[in-house]
């Protein structure tokens, strides 16, 4: 009987103090690859983000939170409890990881700072994630998504026509940033491999937005040129007949010729202010109507087939009903559904990693916990504590 492929991060385990997206984002990822992720939670309250989706009606059916945190356990701990930190102790020589995205500080008020710990226990790796940085001028300063557009030029390079900077709706920078925590854990934990010794590391917000825009930046630095691939180059998103396309004139020598054969209209690139690419951005403004009247004679579909055929790098623009129901979503098994335990099947977005010859657990995955679901069986089963412990602790209110 063939045995079923072990995940690639069982045996490791992971005690989770984050909150909002940033860390749960990455504790989520460590989880999804077989880590044994613990969710520490406030009694009675739990992770900020368990509040703050206007559309829930309670604690345990925000859409955030249950995005964030599957394959997650969830223990109740105050941690403003004396007893509540000492229980944290208790459990850490049987923690390979530490995670948390508190203000810098916050740790150390609680007694569970860096250097403390890797002092009494070496073995751990103890990952911080922080708005600007664990030091340094903005170090006190709450860190948010948005926030760290503003300050790494981001939202100055995305300014609407009006010159107005804009904030981009999707949180990347939180996203991008978990995924860097997730890349530092995993080198600390092949480093301990060779040394039996832990070590912090770091993320921040900011750095994540620099290091996302590391084409833009060098630009700039070596030429003061700003780059912005959609408005230097044939790229555009287009109205059909039912809907959008987008188009990206890349990687052709004259993709506004080809465009024009693919639409069967007259080649616009004879005329001099559109006869290469220079002019045709300087003459966006007379370009962009006539090529929206020759999109919109066409289906989206059409638009698509011929655009292919010309070798034109397209796609159709899609709402998120259009993208659960995409062919190739489907195919790629992107989303998945999980049974909770009081909301019934809920659909999750799986982890874009695939590996062929190992566990990813895309058909086995646990539903995001209720806040405190799994305090007894984890304070017993993995750490050993006896009934009597538990109704103490219990009594003392430091486990929910």
């Amino acid at each position: 009987m063939t045995q079923a492929p072990r995940a690639p991060l069982s045996g490791v385990r992971v005690l989770d103090f984050t909150q909002v997206e940033f860390g749960p984002i990455a504790t989520q990822t460590l989880a999804d690859f077989g880590a044994d992720v613990i969710k520490v939670e406030r009694p009675g309250h739990g992770d900020i983000i368990r509040h703050i989706d206007g559309f829930a009606s309670g604690i345990d059916d925000s859409a955030y939170f249950l995005s964030l945190n599957r394959n997650k356990r969830s223990v109740a701990i105050d941690l403003k409890n004396p007893e509540g930190v000492a229980l944290i102790r208790r459990l850490l020589p049987g923690v390979d990881v530490v995670v948390e995205n508190f203000r810098p500080g916050v740790m150390e008020r609680f007694g569970l700072g860096y250097d403390e710990l890797h002092e009494q226990y070496p073995h751990l790796v103890y990952a911080s994630g922080t708005g600007f940085g664990r030091n340094g001028p903005l170090a006190h300063r709450g860190g948010q998504d948005m926030l760290a557009q503003a300050m790494s030029g981001v939202a100055d390079h995305a300014r609407d026509e009006d010159g107005r900077p804009r904030l981009h709706p999707i949180s990347f920078a939180d996203f991008g940033a978990g995924m860097a925590l997730v890349q530092g854990v995993l080198l600390a934990l092949l480093n301990r491999k060779d040394t039996g010794v832990g070590q912090r590391v770091e993320v921040n917000l900011l750095d994540t937005m620099l290091f996302a825009q590391l084409q833009e930046l060098t630009q700039w630095t070596l030429r003061r040129e700003e780059t912005n691939f959609e408005r230097q180059n044939l790229a555009g998103i287009f109205p059909t007949k039912d809907g959008w396309v987008a188009v990206v004139g890349l990687f052709r020598p004259q993709p506004l010729r080809d465009i024009c054969a693919a639409l069967e209209i007259d080649d616009l690139t004879v005329d001099p202010e559109f006869i290469d690419l220079k002019t045709q951005l300087a003459n966006r403004a007379r370009l962009w109507p006539l090529l929206d009247d020759a999109f919109s004679r066409f289906s989206t579909g059409d638009v698509l087939q011929r655009l292919d055929a010309h070798d034109v790098l397209c796609a159709p623009v899609l709402d998120y009903d259009a993208v659960l129901a995409d062919e190739q979503v489907r195919h790629n098994d992107s989303v998945v559904t999980v049974a909770h335990p009081t909301l019934g099947d809920i659909a999750v977005v799986r982890s874009p990693v695939r590996l062929s010859d190992t566990d990813t657990g895309a058909h086995s995955m646990r539903p995001p916990p209720l806040l405190g679901q799994d305090t007894d069986d984890v304070l017993t089963s993995a750490f050993a504590l006896t009934a009597d412990e538990l109704a103490e602790l219990r009594t003392q209110r430091v486990i929910g």
